[in-house]
């Protein structure tokens, strides 16, 4: 109001200042789906749209032009790591291309997995993390028809025997529950056993 600006206006303001520095500094502004939510193609085309609400439609966002990031946040397949409850196998089927037209995949840039620190603290953030963090990685970093998660399990069991052999807490593969505790002992033990016979 002391500009004279309305609510809506001091925003755009704000959004376009924002772009603009990112801009004059050699850098690609990205902005959060509320922002293209809001925004539409008035946004800068070289605005990074991070999708993270399912209310926003990532087939349309491409075919504005606009590259993503893409991680859709409390579903089955969600990438957010404090979803106690979905498994590492759920986060390796999810396609940052699903739903979006093979010529406008491109512009799919990638995803990430986030760990908001509301429900962990020291004592549970590594096997609240681990191993999911993984099977995100590797679910991006690989081809898309990549998703067999009966290849990926022995990878995975490994990676998670790794993290725990150099002290990460890294919670149990399989658990219902991403940190519960080990359903038995020495799972890694045995893994490590079973591949020197």
């Amino acid at each position: 109001a002391e500009q004279g600006l309305t609510e809506d206006e001091g925003y755009a303001f704000f959004v376009g200042r924002a772009s603009d520095i990112a801009v004059s500094q050699g850098r690609r502004p990205i902005q959060w789906s509320e922002v293209y939510d809001h925004f539409g193609t008035n946004l800068n085309k070289g605005t990074i749209v991070h999708v993270w609400k399912s209310v926003t439609n990532v087939t349309e966002v491409v075919a504005n032009g606009y590259d993503t990031l893409v991680n859709v946040g409390y579903v089955d397949q969600s990438w957010y790591l404090d979803n106690l409850d979905v498994a590492w196998a759920a986060v390796y089927s999810k396609d940052p291309c699903e739903g979006v037209p093979d010529d406008l995949c491109s512009l799919v840039l990638g995803g990430h997995g986030e760990m908001w620190g509301e429900t962990v603290d020291a004592s549970d953030l590594e096997q609240t993390v681990w191993p999911r963090m993984a099977a995100i990685a590797e679910r991006l970093w690989s081809p898309k028809d990549t998703t067999d998660t009966d290849a990926a399990l022995p990878r995975i069991e490994a990676f998670r025997c790794l993290l725990n052999s150099r002290g990460i807490a890294a919670a149990p593969v399989n658990n219902k529950i991403a940190r519960e505790a080990p359903s038995s002992p020495a799972s890694c033990f045995e893994q490590r056993r079973a591949l020197r016979f």
